[in-house]
């Protein structure tokens, strides 16, 4: 039971990192609806995706022909671009579905400048109005800095609950291993809520010597919302 209960995690995970409209959507029914003592579920099934290829590609290149904009990715060094769905939230006495507005998309402009120990990060949030072609709103954050390497040993639960602190940065975690060895795919959970990679694009780490229940330190790069790409691996 508890292997079923940490499988169905990661693939939450998984599914929450290459979804992060629907939960962004989750998050905001939580703000919403939930408190300390009230549980909310949100089946997948309920989550459906109207896009096609085609107009999330026109709803990007709209966006990204606002002369604001233009201005701001100019000045940056890096920028990405995504468009998704907009939902509705609708509570039919506790269970919650999303539903996707027809005709309107949102595009998340992440934006990247290099200040050298430090690096800025700014997003740009705009809705798109796809049956008249044209941006309709525009949100635009203030540029936040942040190291490029986070000095402190911190928990895997301090990642996930800001992830947006820390993404992108070099961070140290300490934690207890599982699900090392028992998935597809080279990574373990760490303390049951952070996906660590240990081979990926950027390096190979050796964890021939750990195993399940091990508690280590691993040094990486997060990306938010939940995923850790290590450096390093010591077991403590």
């Amino acid at each position: 039971m508890v292997k079923t209960k940490r499988l169905a995690l990661l693939g939450l995970l998984l599914l929450v990192s290459i979804s992060c409209a629907v939960a962004a959507q989750a998050t905001n029914v939580l703000q919403r609806f939930g408190t300390e003592d009230a549980e909310l579920n949100i089946s997948t099934a309920s989550v459906s995706l109207i896009l096609s290829a085609a107009e999330r590609q026109t709803a990007v290149n709209l966006t990204l022909t606002v002369p604001q904009i233009q201005q701001l990715i100019n000045a940056a060094d890096n920028y990405t671009a995504t468009a998704s769905e907009i939902f509705d939230i609708q509570d039919n006495n506790g269970d919650i579905t999303l539903v996707p507005k027809e005709g309107v998309a949102q595009v998340t402009v992440e934006l990247s400048t290099d200040y050298g120990e430090e690096f800025g990060v700014q997003t740009i949030t705009a809705t798109v109005d796809l049956t008249q072609n044209k941006v309709t709103k525009i949100d635009i954050t203030p540029e936040v800095r942040r190291p490029k390497v986070q000095s402190d040993t911190l928990l895997p639960e301090e990642l996930i609950q800001n992830p947006a602190e820390y993404d992108g940065v070099v961070v140290t975690v300490s934690g207890k291993v599982s699900l090392l060895g028992e998935v597809f795919g080279s990574l373990f959970m760490l303390d049951d809520d952070l996906t660590v990679f240990y081979s990926h694009p950027d390096g190979s780490v050796d964890v021939s010597n750990i195993a399940n229940g091990d508690t280590v330190t691993v040094t990486g790069k997060f990306a938010a919302p939940g995923t850790l790409y290590a450096l390093s691996i010591t077991k403590n």
